[in-house]
């Protein structure tokens, strides 16, 4: 994405929109997606980033210290961790990054891009405090978060040559309430001459390796001659917070207790929400997915689950070739859903999915709905209790603020070529219900309670609030899970014995027609990645058939009915099957297609 131009030095333009190195991968670290580049996030840093363990310290800080309209700076970005943090925390504010590293700044902007920040200012260069020179040396080591001005602490594998900011205008231009200071030793003589009355609070990280214990007493010097003092800490740390006198310094002190955060008030509708009677009373459940030339196949999906108890849906498109946008238009004409243009395209963005649902917490509709749920249109909640209604769901199990269902795989059931018709009923074939250990973990979708509890809403699962006091979790057997309470990473779990009350049917592949199809069209999470032969072998199974789909498909039927009476929508239906058809056709010129056609027909049609 373009870094945002606002509140920016005129002494360094931002970077002009960098390219992110290529990945694959997404890491969730603290709630924040991140690119996972291997080149640049090594082993070291991986694991403890995977384990949400990354920039822990300063980023609770951040978290704790954080007013909704403050105007942050955060030195030495890295990969966009702590910035994206604030970004999202100061959300009503702006944050204004800074980072020497050039082979990073591709990278943070994907970072924002994934977690859609938009309040939030990039820059490549080097802070200088004292005499100013239009150039610096920055010594790059392979873990990036090594590099820095210096030369001699360790061995470094290059130079770059960077442009500098002085500290005196970064402060003026991005006036900032609250400092946030990484940069591996350049934080020594820094602010020994700046005006900071205007900075509420400073997290540092001191690095006394670099400059040694009369360095950092160096460092706290300035800041308390600025009015900062340092908050007395619950154990040794090198990440300091100070403090002005009287500023919500409460989350080191040891005898302080905490106010209840003012950074995040709990919604109005929030709250009506986590008072609504169990099991609740004609609830509104917000259904938001992303789509591209899924035009065959949308009237189906849209019928299940409208008729099983969705009452709001929001579909966001981009760069649909098949009619699904027109479809989209029509039944939002209707009044069966909301049709908007994905946010993505306003900014830049390449990571679709991710951006529509920051997007989607800002609807009136997402303010106004009790549950919410993220589903892709080859997903369908197959409900196992009563009519197979949310309602006989709720009914079923006692008060929850997130239920995480297991996916069922769908293979392809033999079929080689696109025919119109419902993926229901044309690949009833699918994944065994109780796998092996080695192919037990499945990924899930949730049913989420907008109750404060909820931080955050991603794709898979919720980030809740982890101060929340006994959240209940449960599976889709409505039996209570740690696993997604403990591990904040966890998009998936062994689904053995979690289908007893609803399961999440999966139709990855439909025909081998349209998965090529799916391959040419791409990925809605990272750009450029494209469903591989592995994507086809984790997916094709086809030998049971256990998981009884007739009461959705009873209730979809009906709902249906109301669609087919439409003959504008019918025919743009039917133009979107004939879409699909021609496109698998002309896949067939292209080498790489017919390769992979051919590759598929030779695997065992298990």
């Amino acid at each position: 994405m373009a870094p945002s131009s606002s509140s920016m030095p005129r002494e360094a333009p931002a970077t002009p929109q960098a390219a992110c190195p290529p990945y694959e991968e997404v890491i969730s670290c603290r709630g924040i997606d991140i690119p996972f580049v291997p080149s640049i996030i090594t082993p070291k840093i991986e694991r403890p980033m995977r384990k949400g363990r990354y920039e822990s310290g300063e980023c609770a800080l951040l978290e704790d210290i954080l007013r909704e309209d403050d105007r942050v700076l955060d030195l030495g970005a890295g990969v966009g961790l702590a910035s994206a943090i604030a970004a999202r925390t100061a959300s009503a504010g702006h944050v204004t990054a800074v980072e020497a590293n050039p082979g990073l700044i591709g990278l943070i902007g994907e970072t924002w891009a994934l977690n859609g920040v938009t309040n939030a200012t990039l820059l490549n260069a080097v802070v200088s405090g004292g005499k100013r020179k239009s150039k610096a040396k920055f010594y790059l080591r392979r873990d990036f978060w090594a590099s820095s001005m210096e030369p001699d602490s360790r061995p470094y594998e290059d130079v770059a040559e960077v442009g500098t900011i002085p500290i005196t205008r970064l402060m003026k231009e991005a006036r900032p309430t609250v400092i946030c200071c990484d940069i591996e030793g350049g934080e020594l003589g820094l602010f020994d001459e700046v005006d900071l009355s205007g900075v509420r609070q400073v997290v540092m990280e001191l690095h006394p390796k670099v400059y040694g214990e009369e360095g950092a007493a160096r460092v706290r010097a300035a800041l308390e001659k600025a009015g900062l003092k340092a908050v007395p800490q619950k154990k040794p740390s090198s990440v300091v917070v100070f403090a002005r006198e009287g500023a919500e310094a409460w989350a080191l002190a040891p005898s302080a207790t905490p106010p209840s955060p003012p950074h995040r008030p709990a919604r109005p509708a929030l709250r009506r929400a986590a008072t609504e009677p169990w099991p609740p009373r004609n609830p509104r459940i917000l259904l938001a997915t992303c789509m591209k030339d899924e035009g065959p196949f949308i009237l189906e999906w849209l019928a299940w689950h409208k008729a099983i108890g969705v009452t709001d849906v929001v579909v966001y498109t981009n760069d649909c070739s098949d009619g699904t946008d027109r479809i989209l238009d029509r039944l939002q004409e209707m009044g069966e859903l909301t049709h908007l243009p994905n946010p993505a395209l306003a900014t830049g963005a390449t990571n679709f999915q991710p951006v529509a649902l920051a997007y989607t917490e800002h609807l009136r509709a997402f303010r106004e709905a009790d549950f919410f749920i993220s589903s892709d249109v080859d997903e369908f909640f197959n409900i196992r209790v009563g009519e197979g209604r949310f309602a006989d769901l709720f009914a079923a199990v006692d008060r929850f603020d997130v239920m995480s269902v297991s996916e069922i795989n769908h293979g392809c059931n033999r079929r080689e070529h696109f025919e119109p018709g419902w993926v229901t009923e044309q690949f009833p074939g699918h994944a065994s219900e109780m796998p092996g250990r080695r192919r037990a973990h499945v990924g899930v979708k949730s049913i989420v309670r907008l109750s404060p509890a909820v931080r955050k809403i991603r794709n898979h699962r919720p980030d809740l609030d982890p101060d929340w006091p006994d959240p209940v979790w449960l599976d889709g057997s409505g039996r209570p899970i740690r696993d997604f309470l403990e591990d904040p990473e966890k998009n998936g779990c062994d689904c053995r014995g979690r289908y007893g009350l609803v399961s999440l049917e999966h139709f990855a592949l439909r025909s081998l027609d349209s998965y090529l199809i799916k391959m040419f069209r791409g990925d809605v999470v990272v750009k450029g990645k494209r469903v591989g032969q592995r994507y086809w072998r984790q997916r094709n199974w086809n030998a049971e058939t256990t998981s009884d789909l007739s009461r959705g498909i009873r209730l979809a039927r009906d709902y249906h009915r109301r669609f087919e009476e439409d003959h504008e929508l019918m025919a743009l239906h039917r133009a979107a099957c004939d879409a699909h058809l021609a496109r698998a056709e002309a896949l067939m010129e292209l080498p790489e297609f017919r390769e992979r056609r051919a590759w598929a027909l030779r695997e065992a049609w298990r």
